[in-house]
Formats: structure tokens, C-alpha cells, sequence
């Protein structure tokens, strides 16, 4: 039996770089925030998203329930956000994304939930970095984790959670459901919003499919033509 999921998008970040609420950025006519939500929403039995105090969330169609939450110490970065995402999540399963990676594809969020088994969390990791914000944790032990981490004055999440029995999914098990690993390209700037939306311009390409085996006939004996 499935065990149920809880998706968790982080989006209260301080977005410094960008320069204004990237939550609500627009990406060919929907808010960032709603592409996470919706590669999401597939494989997630609920969906929590973390805010900094007071920020609104963008107007997303078809509207679907939401849990929204506040992360109240938005300056400590993603770790606060998920320590804030864990506590409110009902599910014993969580995947956390962030807003920022609107080309997140519901096969990775498949194929990394699927992953991770009796371990703790499952992180994927992509050009030599782990990728904290596309990854499934178990809620009891990484939010253990992460509030102990907080306490004592820690913001990195890799370190806050280099104590559990993680799995670590390298490229190759990746590219097997997104080839091109667009899932992991953030847009953390305008500009790098503007290259995820050339990105759409061109398909990707697609999964792999296995290879066939060739039949072979059976040896039998050999017949002559008259």
C-alpha cells in the first residue's frame, strides 16, 4: 500500500535576487508557484506551502486546496521553510520543492518518492551539488532534524541533515525520467526565468525507453527444400 504524501513548496523565501515575489512571477501566463504546484499535485495527497509573514500568494487556476503556512525566520533560509513545512505536513512521506523550479517534472516526484524506501530522505544530486529542495523526507526524523539544527544557530541544509540515513540519486537514475534534468533548473534571477523560458521553446527529449531483447528461434532440425 502507498504510503500517503505531502508536498511541500517553499516560497517564502527573501528573493533578493530577483528582486520581487518570485512566488508570483509569471511564466507564460501562470505564477511560478502554480507549475510547482501542479507537478506536484499527481503524486501528493496534500500540499503545504511555506510563506514569509504576510506575503500573498498568487491567484492559481483550477484552484485546489492548499495548507499555507508561514516560515517565521524567512531570514534563516530553505531550512526554517522546511522545519515549518514538516511541522504542518499530515503525511508520514514529504516531498520539498521550491518555487523557484517551475519546470519540476511529477515523473521525478515519482521516481524520488519512490526511492526512498525505509531511509530517511532521498536527495538527488546534480552537477557534483545535492538538491535539498527536490527531494523526499520522512516528516518525523528530518523535522527532528531540522528544529535541532535551528536551535543550534544553523541555516545549511545539507548539514542539518547530514545525520540521516539519506540516499543520495545521482544523475544517471535522474535522467532516466527527465533526460535533460530541466527539473533542476531554478530561476533564482529575471534572467535565469527568461533562460527557463526559452527552455519551453524547445522539447525535451525524451525518457529512454529499455532495450528489447531479440528473440531467437529455437534450434531444431534443419529442413530442405525440394
Amino acid at each position: 500500500m502507498r504510503e500517503r504524501v505531502t508536498g511541500i513548496i517553499v516560497a517564502g523565501g527573501l528573493s533578493r535576487r530577483f528582486g520581487s515575489d518570485k512566488a508570483s512571477a509569471s511564466l507564460r501566463g501562470r505564477p511560478l508557484l502554480q507549475w510547482v504546484r501542479d507537478a506536484l499535485a499527481p503524486v501528493a495527497d496534500e500540499i503545504v506551502v511555506v510563506t514569509a509573514a504576510g506575503q500573498a500568494l498568487p491567484p492559481m487556476h483550477p484552484a485546489i486546496p492548499v495548507t499555507v503556512v508561514e516560515d517565521r525566520e524567512p531570514e534563516r533560509g530553505p531550512l526554517a521553510g522546511l522545519a515549518a513545512g514538516f511541522a504542518a505536513a499530515a503525511w508520514p512521506v514529504c516531498f520539498a520543492a521550491s518555487c523557484d523550479a517551475p519546470l519540476l517534472r511529477t515523473d521525478v516526484v515519482e521516481h524520488v518518492v519512490a526511492s526512498l524506501g525505509d531511509h530517511d530522505a532521498v536527495l538527488p544530486e546534480v552537477g557534483g551539488f545535492q538538491q535539498p529542495l527536490a527531494a523526499a523526507y520522512r516528516r518525523e526524523p528530518s523535522l527532528a532534524a531540522a528544529e535541532a539544527a535551528l536551535a543550534r544557530g544553523g541555516n545549511k541544509v545539507i548539514d542539518a541533515f547530514a545525520a540521516l540515513d539519506a540516499l543520495t540519486l545521482a544523475e544517471d537514475s535522474l535522467a532516466r525520467v527527465d533526460p535533460d534534468l530541466r527539473s533542476f533548473r531554478s530561476a533564482n534571477t529575471p534572467d535565469e526565468l527568461a533562460a527557463v523560458a526559452a527552455l519551453l521553446d524547445s522539447p525535451p527529449r525524451s525518457a529512454p525507453t529499455p532495450a528489447r531483447r531479440k528473440r531467437t528461434r529455437p534450434r531444431g532440425k534443419s529442413r530442405r527444400r525440394h
